[in-house]
């Protein structure tokens, strides 16, 4: 498996990295596209990168290099290569040299449980303390979520600096914890 960094919008796979996101994701939990792509290559903490197998895109990530800590904003894999265990081997090359922190829905749906599971055989926790995604909308409201980490021991006091730098760099949320 390679991961090729997307530099620019101009890249010739953008055209999978769209459709991808924008059919994995529902609307509260991703950014509008064009913002999304003036972001690639000018915002220095984000990295996009796309999952290639066998010179194939099988999917992308999106990640936020945040002082030590690594937040997995989205991650996806194309629908036809689901179930071929690519995805846990993306999260396994993903973790093994990074603190990684990521967000995902409270387990009130099988789809929402089902994310959870696949994330803790990846090795990640859910960490115990409440958490609000602050919303990709200036005028939205923020939403529960459930924090994920293979950093078994971190709690909300030894979090809270990457948070709030998620909140502000991610979100661009001036909202604290």
């Amino acid at each position: 498996m390679k991961y090729l960094p997307i530099k620019n919008d101009a890249d010739p796979l953008i055209s999978f990295v769209k459709e991808l996101y924008e059919g994995a994701f529902p609307q509260k939990e991703r950014r509008k596209w064009e913002l999304l792509a003036r972001m690639i290559g000018t915002v220095p903490e984000m990295r996009l990168q796309v999952i290639m197998e066998d010179e194939k895109p099988i999917g992308f990530m999106t990640i936020w290099k945040l002082k030590d800590w690594c937040f997995l904003e989205h991650f996806a894999i194309s629908p036809a290569e689901r179930g071929k265990k690519h995805g846990e081997q993306v999260m396994l090359d993903f973790i093994k040299d990074s603190r990684v922190l990521l967000e995902v829905e409270p387990p009130v749906s099988e789809d929402a449980s089902r994310r959870i599971n696949f994330y803790k055989r990846a090795g990640l926790v859910c960490l115990s303390f409440p958490y609000l995604q602050p919303s990709y909308k200036k005028t939205g409201k923020p939403y529960e979520m459930v924090l994920m980490s293979n950093v078994p021991d971190a709690g909300e006091s030894a979090c809270a600096e990457i948070v709030n730098l998620i909140f502000e760099k991610v979100y661009g949320s001036s909202r604290r914890v």
